[in-house]
């Protein structure tokens, strides 16, 4: 198995996101160690916009991309003009959504807090270059190049980590954000150097009579997966939204904004999981055997990384956290138990989605992520009301049993459709 997972360019990928994760957690440490708990509240709320809006900015134009372009059959003329489409798209849609962001923080309606909101505008416009560059990796990703998806990423992510850790020691949290600006712009204009070179990527050339036709094609799976990775994104940090409204210690917020930070370390070997997987979903499709145990393959990977990622971090991360802050963030602690387990009952659920995706069930993900977005609303603003914000914290382990027993039925009923 270890053999065959390799031949896909699985360990490419996961050196690749470890690589990212390191410098990027590492980065983040020493923005921590610079700014104080209250501006770290700030950043993991603007975050939290950020990931949302930036679904809306990209309107699943990667995912529908990364699906049509999958398929084996695909001419390489018709992979292109498929690619043309969907970034015209993209660039229309991400200033749209910029622009909305602008008009909505004008009349104060994302925070109360005055310093987030005049942060936002520049905080949130790296939307449009992200969703241009995640365009780019789901092409790269329906080609199967993981190495070079993997090079890609690795050297734009060292820009970006380098530029935010030397402007923010000297600007604060505005320097943080005026460095994630700038290399998000070196990072889209590096990728689009690097893939015209090596493939036949053209940004133009494709003729406005198509445009209606492409829109076609790729709206079935941009709405649904748009819809499904929104309120994903919404359900998963709905947390971090409430308490921004709720809670008006930002110290406070702060402690719990670093143990959400800390949770990185649960996504990185199921994230890589799902990203070598989902082509192969996408072209096993008509082999109901194969794709069941390309299934069962990748799942006993995820369930075995998910385990021990979990019992090394309840481990190693208290004494690490303590070591290196000298007690600064210890209180964070409290926090980070609860939203480990949490989190990784969470992350059982990867595969199932890139399933469901290589299906064409993609709906599927929305009904299921819709429903927890009313579960995550009821239960955590109840705990939060109750208990606070160690309420929230606990609340995760209880959403998240939830959400994962509700993905596997649905990943069941798409199964027995086949």
């Amino acid at each position: 198995m270890l053999h065959g997972i390799s031949q896909k360019g699985f360990f490419d990928m996961f050196s690749a996101n470890a690589l990212i994760q390191i410098f990027g957690f590492a980065s983040q440490l020493f923005v921590v160690g610079i700014l104080s708990p209250e501006d770290i509240g700030r950043i993991k709320i603007i975050q939290t916009y950020f990931s949302a809006f930036s679904i809306l900015a990209m309107m699943g134009f990667g995912s529908s991309t990364l699906k049509l372009c999958s398929d084996a059959n695909i001419s390489p003329r018709r992979r292109n003009a498929i690619f043309q489409s969907a970034f015209l798209f993209t660039v229309i849609s991400s200033l749209a959504v910029y622009s909305i962001i602008l008009l909505v923080n004008h009349f104060g309606l994302l925070s109360k807090d005055s310093l987030i909101k005049s942060l936002i505008p520049l905080g949130l416009f790296p939307t449009i270059s992200h969703a241009l560059f995640m365009l780019l990796i789901a092409y790269l990703q329906a080609n199967k190049q993981m190495k070079t998806i993997s090079g890609l990423t690795v050297s734009n992510r060292f820009i970006s980590i380098v530029g935010i850790i030397g402007i923010t020691f000297f600007l604060g949290i505005k320097g943080y954000y005026i460095a994630y600006n700038v290399s998000s712009v070196l990072m889209i204009l590096i990728a689009l150097v690097r893939i015209k070179k090596k493939y036949d990527i053209r940004l133009s050339g494709i003729s406005p009579g198509l445009l209606p036709y492409y829109f076609k094609r790729h709206r079935p799976y941009a709405i649904a997966t748009t819809l499904g990775s929104l309120f994903s994104e919404l359900s998963a940090y709905l947390d971090v939204i409430l308490i921004n409204f709720f809670v008006t210690d930002m110290t406070d917020i702060g402690y719990y904004s670093f143990a959400l930070t800390l949770t990185i370390l649960y996504r990185l070997l199921p994230g890589t999981v799902q990203q070598v997987s989902l082509p192969y979903f996408s072209s096993s499709l008509y082999d109901k055997t194969s794709f069941i145990r390309i299934y069962q393959k990748y799942n006993k990977l995820l369930y075995i990384t998910v385990l021990l990622t979990v019992i090394g971090s309840l481990l190693l991360i208290p004494v690490f956290v303590h070591f290196i802050f000298k007690a600064k963030y210890d209180p964070s602690i409290t926090f980070f138990i609860p939203l480990s387990v949490g989190w990784s009952i969470r992350q059982l659920t990867q595969l199932q989605s890139a399933a469901l995706f290589g299906l064409g069930k993609a709906h599927y993900m929305t009904y299921t992520n819709l429903i927890m977005l009313f579960v995550n609303l009821f239960i955590v603003g109840t705990a939060l009301i109750c208990w606070g914000l160690p309420g929230a914290a606990y609340a995760s382990i209880l959403t998240n049993s939830i959400f994962l027993i509700c993905s596997h039925t649905y990943f069941r009923r798409a199964i027995n459709e086949i």
